[in-house]
């Protein structure tokens, strides 16, 4: 029977729908073998994550996707097997938090000019119990507000790049993430490159920043795509990566179990960890 995996999953820690336990329970249903919560800039759903997969029978890695800028655009680094206990990681997190509310009222004050009110204390309400807040929870007040009917429909006309509400926010460069995630003892991963802006133009770049793999399977990345990033990443021994990048029913599909990514995935990215952690 083959096995299969995803490494890329967010939950509601971040801009997921998902718990923990819904998380581990929909990855039991759909027998998947190992699975990572890499949430956008916050590790606050990994310990119960990792704690009731393995209660589950699942393998379990520790993870986070760290939003990066820098002159080629905007990317996200996933960092797999990371310290959450790190005081730099810890850092870098609390400075992007803090980052993101600025944003989120920068944001609020535009759509009031442009005749949608928002109340940025309604959406810090809306996700009181998150710590990544984003884009999508305002979407979601908007919605309660009645001045869209969709998610889709918010980033469409307001809050999508490019759009008359949108705010770019601070992030690290990708070698200060890349950086950040080797400190606290973890594999740096670019995520999605074949659907970033940017990304695969600047991919030798990225390499010489210190990546550590490549997440070649993705849901949007089409045949091609997934094969160049393979080529790519088998030649310069780089680890080979996936996952559903699923945000439970905030975006729809591709849901947790869909979007299967093979168990040698997994296997390789253990055996790589294990070599990094011999050599410090």
């Amino acid at each position: 029977m083959k096995k299969y995996v995803d490494l890329h999953i967010h939950s509601l820690c971040s801009d997921g729908s998902y718990t923990p336990a819904q998380i581990v329970r929909r990855a039991k249903s759909y027998e998947l073998s190992a699975i990572a919560i890499t949430d956008h800039d916050t590790v606050a759903c990994v310990a119960e994550g990792e704690k009731l997969a393995h209660e589950a029978g699942i393998e379990f890695i520790r993870g986070i996707e760290i939003s990066t800028s820098s002159c080629n655009g905007r990317m996200h680094i996933l960092g797999y097997f990371v310290d959450i206990k790190s005081k730099k990681l810890g850092e870098l997190i609390k400075r992007m938090q803090l980052a993101r509310v600025e944003r989120i009222k920068k944001i609020c004050a535009k759509l009031t000019e442009l005749g949608k009110p928002v109340d940025p204390e309604l959406v810090l309400s809306m996700a009181k119990d998150v710590d990544s807040i984003g884009r999508p929870h305002v979407a979601l007040a908007m919605i309660k507000l009645g001045h869209v009917s969709s998610v889709h429909e918010a980033f469409e006309r307001y809050l999508g790049i490019g759009k008359p509400a949108y705010v770019p926010r601070w992030a690290p460069t990708p070698r200060e993430a890349i950086d950040t995630i080797h400190q606290a003892h973890g594999l740096a991963v670019i995520a999605h490159c074949g659907v970033t802006q940017g990304c695969m133009e600047s991919i030798d770049e990225i390499i010489n920043e210190g990546i550590d793999g490549i997440e070649a399977f993705y849901p949007f990345h089409n045949e091609i795509t997934t094969k160049k990033l393979i080529e790519i990443a088998r030649k310069h021994d780089l680890a080979i990566t996936g996952g559903s990048d699923c945000h439970g029913t905030v975006r729809g599909e591709p849901l947790l179990g869909v979007f299967k990514v093979p168990y040698w995935v997994y296997e390789d990215l253990v055996k790589r960890h294990q070599l990094a952690k011999a050599k410090t």
